[in-house]
């Protein structure tokens, strides 16, 4: 081996000892020596790695010195082309430089990594301590400026409580949220990254660039906001953001996207569960304001059971003792739910104002219309039942579209009270006759709403009906008008398998057992 090759390797060795990162350039000062060429570049593949020598005119030649598995080449102009020894000295000079880089650069991504995980950890940790969404989001920057080393960042979420409704995907591309103006900074450190619009607009790939770097944070529900930096510190001055920044803060973003989601949730169910105790005020509420027992005039039974679809319900019904008789009351408002409670209790509030003022079932009737109309929405109404029963049996009544109510006598005959009438609060300008019928000793009157008579069957979707009702009034008309209450709303469980009703159900009986 000749002087050139053990200078080769010898310098090569030196500079591994030292770090390595000069080998190139001791190998190519050996080779220009050694060749007397005027201007020598070493490369890799497409890459070069060093020059030699201060250029010059001359013939170039190129000379492959291929190691392991790199490709390195050698271009000289002028001179002669190495030797063999040197060539060896060098490829395997070479060579060695090139495994301690591949391993420098393993090390170095072993140790980011087990850096990264540690820093999830750590934000994991504090992230899950919290479910407010403005400590996520400062956390959130905290932690991505410090171990990124930038010196602004901000975090973007939806303004307010906009928030937890508007992570929704719309597709491919920018999702719905921000995209209406509504996201805003909600945290910040340093000072600002992004534009409004640029966080509104922000791609799903993010944004990569030299002095700036943002990701958007994206959960199960689709994007939940937008982490951005800017200027990354490096010992000197600043340092451009690599693609590898942007995967580690794509990481943070997802422990933040988990974090907003139970966030999210747990808002969501604080909600769900003061509305559901809300609504149980208003079910206990609306309890206390139908009649808690029955104070039946001389000579008469009545019995009344009603049951909600929901907590709360649209029907309603009440017994109110006037000086002119005992006014009874079954309705049935449009919807269910809080909505149609609140316009029961509504309308059940106004019968007992106007009972006692009004003197005759028309004028009740013609009172609660206007009512109605003054103080619901046009989409909105009532049926309606309501009559005023004298003390010798006499009932006059007003059926505003209410369903037929059912009058059994005591020798098992039956007649249906047909509506006189549209709905309340429908139309303007609507007047309603007062009908009359008596109640004789034995007799029974049914009144219902259509949670009973369209009550489907589980098996072939037919309505229980009318004549269902009737067959079951008259069989157990002389029944304890409580058997006969339980055994109404049993047949017609029955009759839908158990079901959840789809209507409330509501039931008023009254049975004259003596004449006065």
């Amino acid at each position: 081996m000749n002087d050139a090759a053990l200078r080769v390797l010898e310098n090569a060795e030196r500079q591994s000892r030292e770090g390595g990162a000069g080998v190139p350039e001791v190998v190519l000062d050996a080779i220009g020596q050694a060749t007397g060429t005027r201007h020598a570049v070493l490369g890799r593949g497409g890459e070069i790695i060093a020059r030699w020598g201060g250029g010059g005119e001359g013939a170039v030649s190129r000379i492959e010195l291929t190691a392991g598995r790199d490709a390195f080449w050698l271009e000289l102009t002028g001179g002669n082309e190495p030797d063999r020894a040197l060539s060896v000295a060098a490829r395997t000079a070479l060579a060695s430089w090139s495994m301690r880089e591949e391993l420098k650069k393993a090390r170095f991504a072993e140790r980011r990594r087990l850096w990264e995980v540690e820093s999830l950890r750590a934000i994991a940790e504090v992230l899950g301590g919290t479910l407010e969404p403005a400590q996520i989001a400062e956390s959130l920057v905290l932690h991505a400026t410090a171990l990124l080393d930038a010196r602004r960042g901000e975090v973007w979420l939806p303004e307010g409580s906009a928030w937890r409704y508007s992570a929704q995907v719309e597709g491919p591309g920018v999702t719905g949220l921000c995209a209406d103006g509504s996201c805003v900074v909600a945290a910040r450190v340093g000072g600002p990254v992004l534009g409004a619009a640029e966080a509104a607009g922000l791609a799903d790939a993010g944004l990569l660039e030299d002095g700036r770097l943002a990701v958007a944070i994206v959960g199960r529900r689709g994007r939940l906001g937008v982490v951005a930096l800017a200027e990354r510190e490096v010992r000197g001055g600043l340092a451009a953001f690599a693609c590898t920044d942007a995967e580690t803060l794509q990481l943070f973003a997802s422990q933040a996207a988990v974090a907003l989601e139970n966030a999210v949730l747990h808002k969501e169910d604080m909600d769900r569960r003061l509305l559901e105790r809300e609504i149980e005020v208003a079910a206990a509420v609306q309890r206390e304001l139908l009649p808690r027992g029955f104070t039946a005039p001389p000579g008469f039974e009545i019995a009344a059971r009603t049951e909600p679809c929901r907590h709360v319900g649209g029907d309603v019904y009440d017994l109110v003792e006037t000086p002119g008789g005992l006014v009874i009351l079954a309705g049935d408002v449009t919807g269910k739910g809080v909505p149609a409670a609140l316009m029961a209790s509504s309308l059940q509030a106004a019968v007992r104002l106007l009972a006692r003022s009004c003197s005759d079932v028309h004028s009740l009737a013609s009172q609660l219309h206007l009512h109605l109309l003054a103080t619901t929405p046009e989409n909105k109404f009532a049926t309606l039942f309501v009559g005023v029963l004298g003390s010798g049996g006499r009932l006059s009544y007003v059926s505003a579209g209410h369903n037929p109510s059912i009058v059994v006598k005591g020798d098992g005959t039956s007649e249906l009270l047909h509506s006189s009438g549209p709905p309340l609060g429908l139309l303007p300008g609507v007047a309603y006759d007062t009908a009359t019928t008596e109640l004789n000793e034995g007799s029974l009157l049914v009144l219902y709403t259509d949670g009973f008579s369209e009550a489907p069957s589980a098996t072939t979707g037919e309505d229980y009906g009318v004549e269902r009702l009737v067959s079951l009034a008259v069989e157990n008309r002389t029944a304890p008008l409580d058997s006969l209450v339980d055994r109404v709303f049993q047949d017609v469980a029955s009759f839908t398998a158990g079901q959840p009703a789809h209507d409330d159900r509501t039931l008023v009986v009254v049975r004259r057992v003596a004449a006065s």
